[in-house]
């Protein structure tokens, strides 16, 4: 398997599958039964969600 970790967290990992040219990003409930959900995206929509978050985070920082 190709993966490399490239982010971690308590709820959050994202990893980029370089065989298959996705990146996946797992995100958990948390809590003592977590649950997961993991989105697999190609690049464009990873460029998509990246600008989406660039947005959000000037929505909050104003």
């Amino acid at each position: 398997m190709a993966w490399t970790a490239i982010y971690e967290s308590e709820q959050v990992s994202l990893v980029a599958d370089r065989e298959h040219g996705q990146a996946l990003l797992e995100v958990s409930s948390g809590g003592y039964r977590p649950r997961y959900m993991t989105l697999r995206m190609n690049a464009a929509e990873l460029d998509l969600l990246i600008e989406a978050l660039q947005r959000a985070k000037a929505e909050i920082v104003q």
